[in-house]
């Protein structure tokens, strides 16, 4: 085999390799860190096209008449990217993603849900909107799982337990979530980690920068978590 005939088959997988990888992602339960869960179908339907157009490539790659004719190196390059998603584990946003510098419109957030069946945060968000009133949130008693986001302005020995809005993927998503407060004698979370928060809701708010209230969840007692199934909230 040439040289030439070598590259060109190279370059011609990446199509391939493209849906390998959605069909990865998918059956590792991963694909949910990307996408919205009512998304799935497309991407999937996109990974059969990809398979079609790769499959097609590399018969035209193995042609003898198309010998002399190398790759570019564009095609090599698209390949290496595509290698390398294979090759890096899937991981959700979480608080060190450029999306956790602020939270989101409490506007967006009267039609928010979650993906995970008995996953209350969603319904928590959603009531971010509709109840404004410091008395209505008062000694109601929660259990949420987020990602510890540390941000400047927080009450003392508080962070922001959050999770990502997404409506189509990942490059849309929006961050919402709920300060924290633990007893002095509680050590605060990683930055970053999946934690679940045992608490109730205390009668103060935070504002954030923007001007948004946020009931305080007081009282708090952290664990780990495993990261949702569904990791992201949806409009």
């Amino acid at each position: 085999m040439s040289k030439s005939r070598a590259l060109r088959l190279l370059s011609a997988c990446s199509p391939l390799l493209v849906a390998v990888l959605i069909v990865k992602l998918w059956l590792s339960g991963t694909l949910g860190y990307y996408i919205n869960d009512r998304t799935v179908w497309i991407v999937l339907f996109g990974a059969f096209l990809f398979a079609a157009v790769g499959i097609a490539a590399l018969r035209s790659a193995w042609q003898p008449y198309h010998d002399g004719h190398s790759a570019s190196w564009r095609a090599l390059l698209f390949l290496m990217i595509v290698l390398l998603g294979l090759a890096v584990p899937a991981r959700p946003l979480s608080a060190s993603s450029a999306q956790s510098s602020s939270l989101g419109s409490l506007a967006l957030a009267s039609h928010v849900s979650s993906g995970s069946g008995g996953d209350l945060f969603g319904q928590w968000v959603s009531a971010l909107a509709g109840h404004p009133d410091a008395s209505w949130w008062a000694g109601k008693r929660v259990a949420l799982v987020g990602f510890v986001s540390r941000g400047s302005g927080l009450p003392g020995h508080s962070f922001i337990l959050g999770r990502y809005l997404v409506t189509c993927c990942v490059v849309d998503a929006t961050m919402f979530g709920f300060p924290v407060q633990l007893p002095a004698s509680q050590p605060l979370p990683a930055q970053g980690a999946w934690i679940q928060v045992n608490g109730a809701f205390g009668q103060n708010y935070w504002t954030d920068p923007s001007g948004e209230q946020y009931p305080i969840i007081q009282h708090a007692h952290v664990g780990p978590a495993q990261v949702p199934s569904s990791p992201y909230l949806s409009p």
